[in-house]
């Protein structure tokens, strides 16, 4: 199967700009407005993510490819798996839940990356999503809607190159760290392995490995693992989702 790209911006003035992109440009809306978008999109295990837009930083104009990702508000990181070579400058990006006034040398700030991170690593792989930003402010001296759509526009060549690589990349990296005695213990259906499997690529990106081998020990202690039947499993892994969350 092909797979799709989506190509998510928060506002209207970057999605104009977007033209000629392999991939459906998909409009969130920002912060936490973008959660129903993302919770609509039907993605596939092959299915690729790049997001766009602007940020506030330093260095007013300059766009950067994203390595890695920390939610201001949770403190969870998420580490976007950059496995094709660009040429394109990578720096961390910090996703704030409102609007900073002031933004530090070598700080990057938006509102959305740690929200698509936490929506779209429940299926795809860190090596199929892809952040790319471009500084128009430092927490005072907003762009204004016409800016934003040039300043995008400037960056459309690097947007369309890491679509492009994006859909050429061919990961390759494991991400899987559980034993396989792990999916016997909880008498996993065929669909509930691929939820498990889901679970390890989040806790790999947002570095929660141990978090969730101590829970697993923790059920082994109370007893409640090997699961006796697939219903009790069925019972454990919701509750594995329930305390991720």
């Amino acid at each position: 199967m092909n797979p799709l790209l989506y190509i998510l911006v928060a506002l209207k003035c970057e999605a104009s700009v977007l033209n000629g992109l392999p991939g459906e440009v998909v409009f969130t809306g920002v912060g936490l407005r973008a959660n129903d978008v993302l919770d609509s999109l039907d993605l596939k295990p092959s299915d690729k993510v790049l997001n766009v837009g602007i940020c506030a930083g330093r260095e007013k104009g300059k766009g950067y490819l994203i390595n890695e990702i920390t939610s201001m508000e949770t403190g969870r990181r998420y580490y976007p798996d950059i496995l094709f070579e660009s040429g394109i400058e990578e720096m961390p990006l910090s996703t704030s839940p409102g609007i900073v006034n002031e933004v530090e040398d070598g700080m990057l700030v938006d509102m959305e990356a740690a929200l698509i991170c936490e929506k779209v690593l429940k299926v795809l792989a860190p090596s199929d999503i892809a952040f790319y930003k471009v500084v128009s402010d430092s927490g005072k001296d907003f762009m204004s809607a016409g800016e934003v759509a040039e300043v995008m526009r400037e960056h459309l060549p690097e947007i369309k190159k890491i679509a492009r690589l994006l859909l050429e990349n061919e990961p390759e990296k494991e991400y899987r760290f559980l034993p396989d005695s792990v999916r016997e213990e909880l008498r996993l259906t065929y669909y509930m392995r691929n939820e498990l499997d889901d679970i390890e690529h989040y806790c790999v990106v947002s570095g929660r490995e141990k978090e969730l081998l101590d829970l697993l020990d923790k059920m082994r202690a109370e007893g409640r693992l090997p699961a006796k039947d697939k219903k009790a499993g069925r019972e454990v892994l919701d509750e594995i989702y329930s305390y991720l969350r």
